[in-house]
């Protein structure tokens, strides 16, 4: 790679070009094992797992699989919340030969229908409070636990108490249906020496789009990818080995959480403090002041309730605060630091690059509204629609390219063309600008740019920007609500700040005429209790369109009938990520 101009800005001591070795999940794990055999690998809820007790468990795991039929490039659906099963579960499909497919514990029957169909998986791992989801899409094997199968007794005890002594479901064990437990049991029957051999081009993982742009899409991450982006990320922050211990709060099926959190921590010897709902705040502060974590993975939804809850004496011994999955606001930024004395760590990425590409300099130069700059062999460039390079500060489409990128959508050869593109770039879909130094700035995304009526391109971000700088507005979130004449016309989705409850859309107007062009102002407002999500925090704007087109249509008179109003939007519920 040429040199580029963010080069000179790179922590002390990080290459422009680091010797990344082909290794695979497993052989990185094995060596941890090896290396850090009596230090704690995992805590929940008052159990801890050394290295060492930890890897027997994926080995037995991986050799009950083969007990049971799992063969090398057999996919294995994993969805589960952050907790032993689920590290066991991911190394252990891995040892085996088999593909992990990550998903979302939180889906409904009709959104894990389609990964799992469209990848092909063979078998599940599953909770047992999701089984009745599971079993009507008849899988070759479902392998069900409780969250309760990896805590102490007292601990077993204290969740069913706080969560209503909820009866768990009868499910019978047969040919089909096996208890994680009983699989580990099963190690006897396969020997460790007729587990396949993984290769550094083997896929390690399928790896669903949020469905932020429609129907999800595998994205294909082989061995070496996800080694080389936990490579790359520990050269960029240097974390100690065999003393830090990770804050295991993102979920460990998103790739941020998988690689950020869970494959880096285990590579160096780190501990993890696993957090199976971190919407349970009480549990999640208790953890963080217990705990003492070194290390907190955040996505900006929860930067929010940790600064509702916490001050800077929780965060004592917190060596790095990263944040990722979402756009985080300058004002939460500004405000996490005032009170905790730390900086937060921006970067960014995406399914499709393991995720990390770009990241901002822990403990060192942090540019306002930056996601950072591309990390250790990886490139970056901002083109326009034509696909040549533009110059720093012009607009365009994110290119990356590096080790980490994805080899391609499963059984999707359309989709893999239109995002790998020649020279091993990647299209990113996400509207950038690169300034002179090398620091990149996201402006949108691609697939939510408003036309609007006058024919000029509206990004939501920017109008969502200004609109959260008024005191009365918590959340901004803007669509395109699409004309009879091609064009759009903007509305913006608002939560009002608690504090400010008399906000009015003619404020937010005025707010915006004075921040704006007259073409990016919204001329609609609606307010809400909440704004739909993903499970990373995302907004997701396709759920407010899909919301905003069926109130016009329950508006529209029908057989000669006046107007009907539309359905209340004063009490949305947070969508599930892909919903």
């Amino acid at each position: 790679m040429h040199e580029q101009p963010w080069c000179i800005h790179y922590p002390e001591g990080v290459p422009r070009e680091l010797p990344v070795g082909q290794m695979t999940l497993t052989a990185m794990f094995s060596r941890s094992a090896q290396r850090f055999s009596r230090r704690p690998a995992l805590y929940f809820f008052g159990k801890t797992l050394s290295y060492h007790e930890l890897h027997s468990l994926v080995e037995r795991f991986a050799r009950g699989l083969s007990a049971l039929g799992i063969r090398k490039g057999d996919r294995v659906a994993l969805c589960l919340p952050n907790s032993p099963q689920a590290v066991i579960a991911y190394f252990g499909i891995l040892r085996a030969g088999g593909i992990v497919v990550a998903c979302n514990p939180t889906y409904t029957e009709y959104e894990l229908s389609h990964q799992l169909r469209d990848s092909g998986a063979r078998a599940v791992v599953v909770l047992d409070l999701m089984y009745s989801k599971i079993q009507p899409l008849n899988l070759e094997l479902v392998i069900v636990t409780r969250i309760t199968d990896f805590m102490t007794t007292i601990a077993s005890y204290l969740y069913r108490h706080r969560n209503g002594h909820q009866t768990p479901p009868d499910i019978q064990p047969n040919e089909r249906t096996q208890f994680f437990h009983d699989v580990l049991d099963q190690a006897l029957a396969a020997p460790a020496q007729e587990l396949p051999a993984a290769s550094p081009d083997d896929i390690a993982l399928l790896q669903y789009t949020g469905g932020i742009t429609g129907l999800s899409k595998g994205a294909i991450l082989l061995h070496r990818n996800l080694t080389a982006n936990v490579q790359q990320l520990v050269s960029w922050f240097s974390p100690a080995e065999r003393v830090e211990s990770f804050l295991a709060a993102l979920p460990l099926f998103h790739v941020f959480g998988m690689t950020v959190t869970q494959n880096i921590c285990l590579a160096i010897g780190g501990c993890m403090v696993l957090v199976p709902d971190p919407r349970n705040i009480p549990v999640l502060v208790s953890l963080l002041r217990k705990k003492k974590p070194s290390v907190i993975t955040l996505v900006p939804a929860f930067v929010r309730k940790l600064l509702e809850h916490c001050d800077a004496t929780d965060f004592t011994s917190t060596r790095f605060v990263i944040c990722g999955g979402a756009a985080l606001p300058y004002d939460l930024l500004k405000r996490f630091k005032e009170r905790t004395g730390h900086m937060i760590c921006e970067g960014y990425g995406l399914s499709e690059a393991s995720p990390v590409t770009h990241c901002n300099i822990a403990r060192g130069l942090s540019v306002k509204r930056s996601v950072g700059l591309p990390i250790a062999n990886t490139d970056a460039i901002i083109v326009n629609e034509t696909g040549r390079e533009v110059p720093p500060w012009e607009t365009g489409e994110l290119w990356v390219r590096g080790p980490q990128i994805m080899a391609g959508y499963w059984n999707n050869p359309a989709e893999t063309a239109n995002a790998l593109k020649p020279g091993g770039w990647l299209a990113t879909g996400d509207i950038a600008r690169m300034d002179q130094d090398g620091f990149f700035y996201i402006v949108d995304r691609k697939k939510d740019m408003i036309l609007s009526t006058s024919g000029l391109n509206v990004y939501p971000a920017e109008i969502e920007q200004v609109l959260l700088l008024h005191p009365q507005v918590r959340e901004a979130a803007v669509i395109g609500v699409r004309g009879i004449d091609g064009g759009e016309s903007i509305k913006a989705f608002i939560v009002k700040a608690e504090e400010s409850p008399s906000a009015s859309p003619e404020d937010l107007i005025a707010h915006c005429r004075r921040h704006l062009a007259s073409y990016k102002v919204p001329k609609k407002i609606e307010f809400r209790t909440e704004l739909p999500r993903s499970i990373l925090g995302k907004t997701l704007h396709r759920i407010l369109r899909a919301e905003d087109e069926a109130g016009q249509r329950s508006e529209e008179p029908k057989n000669g009938d006046g107007p009907k109003v539309p359905p209340s939007v004063e009490n949305v519920v947070a969508c599930k990520e892909g919903q």
